[in-house]
């Protein structure tokens, strides 16, 4: 087990040899350890060298010669501690490198038009990766959605999500599937918000559904909202979105008018 944990720790096996040796002889000169291990004295000397530069033995002089000790057990986990900093310290810089350079990436992807680029998330993380990409849209979003559905399921993330969409200038108009549940929702004004603009009814005996779709911006995104079974996509490319967006338009312009709402307020 020793082994395994100093191994996970960065340590070849002849380093964890060493190591062990000088944890059990105490400070020595790197010719004793290799005669102690059966190893030459240069291939000892370069690993308790690179040990020393890892904070895992340390060096001293005496008589002109280089004494070698263990660093105390305890010590290793500040060892441990130090390499987690650097790491994050590294996987913080590198986040930061590919948010400048992603939309030279991202513009190296659409130069190729006619291969959409598309999106796979699952989990409940997709829905918060999908929703909060309609937030980049520089257009009006349109979706079919299931009230039910979001509101079970996901509705943390979708206030979430909706106050962060208040602070933009981005409009929406929705597809809702017909539902009483859904009526009570919008029709009380309960849930009327500055950015949303209209909405109709799709009859649910007709036309159930349980995934959303935004069409927005040359994308098109689907989010099922099923128990398990979380899943989000986003599609972009211009004539997909194109025909979503026609689509959409096609229905909305069919159905009628909804009532309206009895009085109004905010989302709660």
């Amino acid at each position: 087990m020793i082994t395994e944990i100093l191994s996970k720790l960065g340590l070849d096996p002849k380093e964890i040899e060493v190591y062990k040796k000088l944890l059990e002889t105490g400070p020595n000169r790197a010719s004793i350890v290799a005669y102690q291990i059966g190893l030459p004295r240069t291939t000892v000397q370069n690993i308790l060298l690179r040990l020393e530069q890892e904070k895992i033995v340390t060096k001293a002089i005496h008589k002109n010669v280089y004494i070698f000790s263990s660093v105390h057990p305890d010590n290793l986990m500040q060892i441990v501690e130090m390499k987690k900093r650097q790491a994050m310290s590294q996987y913080d810089k590198l986040a930061a490198d590919l948010k400048k350079v992603a939309p030279e990436l991202v513009s190296m992807m659409k130069s190729n038009k006619s291969i959409p680029n598309v999106r796979f998330y699952q989990g409940k993380e997709a829905v918060r990766q999908v929703l909060f990409d309609t937030l980049t849209s520089k257009t009006e979003l349109k979706d079919f959605a299931n009230i039910d559905a979001m509101f079970k399921h996901v509705q943390d993330i979708n206030d979430e999500y909706v106050t962060e969409r208040e602070k933009t200038s981005i409009t929406k108009r929705s597809l809702l599937l017909d539902t009483p549940f859904a009526r009570s929702v919008y029709e009380s004004g309960t849930y009327s918000t500055k950015s949303h603009k209209g909405y109709k009814w799709i009859k649910e005996s007709l036309y159930p559904f349980a995934v959303e779709m935004n069409i927005y911006d040359g994308k098109v995104s689907y989010l099922t909202y099923v128990e398990n079974e979380f899943i989000g996509v986003i599609i972009e490319n211009e004539h997909i979105h194109r025909l979503h967006d026609s689509l959409w338009n096609l229905i909305w312009n069919m159905l009628p008018e909804p009532k309206k709402a009895q009085k109004k307020g905010k989302k709660k």
